[in-house]
């Protein structure tokens, strides 16, 4: 049984068991109400009942029975939703095991991969010549795609669970931004681009996670070259928002059209296939950089117009107002 089959169960048995406790308190609220009215009728009037007698055992046995078989099933319904939690987070077991395995399984080719074309461009294993080292240049890019890819996919399987563990400090923007650019240097030479970076010494502190800080702008600065003309450079720009950090990365690529603005942000979504195949991608950058973003109590938004380029919002708390560690 999958997690999603096993999540609607739990939904149903839910349900079920908050149907029959309200039943059970409107049969007590019944039979509470009905030996009032029985004994204020006793009290006020001398009879018995303003009803007849045979009636009124009637619908008291009627409303005891249907208390007890209610009883019965929200008994049976509870049993059987611990067992679909049980169920659910032994699933939960295997799957965080299994994502461990994985990534240790995946990881572990790549590092000879990347180690030795990166020895062989060096030139410690001999002299190579020109178109040589162009190749093991392209076979280290690959690598470091491949590698990110992986930690992406993980990223997102974990994320979703809510077990992705953020260390929060006190943080410079423009060290995070230095080491993004870093990171994107490679992609950003072979289109011959630059960021243009603008933050002010003293909008420059906040509160996060360094490692997916960096992540997340890594992801939108990628974006950013990758649907830029070669030779247009980006713009990453910080100015001062209410008891927060506003960052702006500025492209003046592709655009986006305003009907697609509102699922960009979804996973695996591409605008227009034929263009994401042309430009590459995946479709996952955008929805890890909102993640990271929102973890940290943040916004992220876009605005964008076709063939005149996107502009990324980011706004987070500043220390003085944001995230309590």
């Amino acid at each position: 049984m999958d997690e999603k089959s096993i999540n609607q169960r739990k939904e149903t048995y839910t349900k079920r068991i908050v149907t029959d406790t309200i039943l059970l308190i409107t049969g007590s609220i019944c039979i509470l109400f009905l030996s009032i009215v029985t004994d204020l009728a006793h009290i006020f009037t001398g009879t018995t009942c303003p009803l007849d007698e045979w009636t009124m055992g009637e619908i008291l046995i009627t409303i005891t029975l249907v208390m007890m078989a209610s009883l019965m099933f929200a008994y049976r319904r509870y049993y059987d939703t611990r067992d679909a939690i049980k169920e659910f987070n032994s699933i939960n077991a295997i799957k965080e095991e299994f994502i461990a395995n994985l990534r240790h399984e995946l990881k572990t080719p790549l590092v000879p991969i990347r180690g030795y074309s990166e020895i062989l461009y060096d030139g410690s294993l001999g002299e190579i010549n020109q178109k040589q080292k162009e190749a093991l240049k392209k076979m280290i890019n690959s690598s470091e795609k491949l590698e990110r890819l992986i930690d992406s996919l993980i990223f997102i399987s974990v994320a979703k669970s809510g077990d992705v563990e953020y260390t929060f400090t006190t943080l410079n923007i423009n060290d995070i931004a230095t080491g993004a650019i870093v990171d994107i240097a490679d992609q950003l030479n072979q289109r011959k681009q630059e960021v243009d970076v603008d933050i002010r010494p003293r909008l420059s502190y906040l509160e996060g996670d360094r490692k997916y800080l960096k992540e997340a702008l890594i992801q939108i600065l990628e974006n950013a070259s990758k649907f830029s003309p070669n030779g247009q450079n980006i713009q990453l720009i910080t100015h001062e928002g209410y008891k927060s950090l506003h960052i702006k990365v500025i492209d003046k690529g592709i655009g986006i059209p305003e009907e697609e603005l509102e699922n960009i942000f979804e996973r695996f979504y591409q605008v227009d296939g034929s263009k994401t195949r042309r430009y590459g991608g995946n479709g996952l950058g955008l929805h890890i950089a909102k993640t990271i973003v929102e973890a940290h109590k943040g916004d992220i938004w876009i605005e964008s117009e076709p063939e005149l380029g996107t502009t990324v919002h980011i706004r987070l708390p500043t220390p003085d107002h944001g995230i309590k560690k």
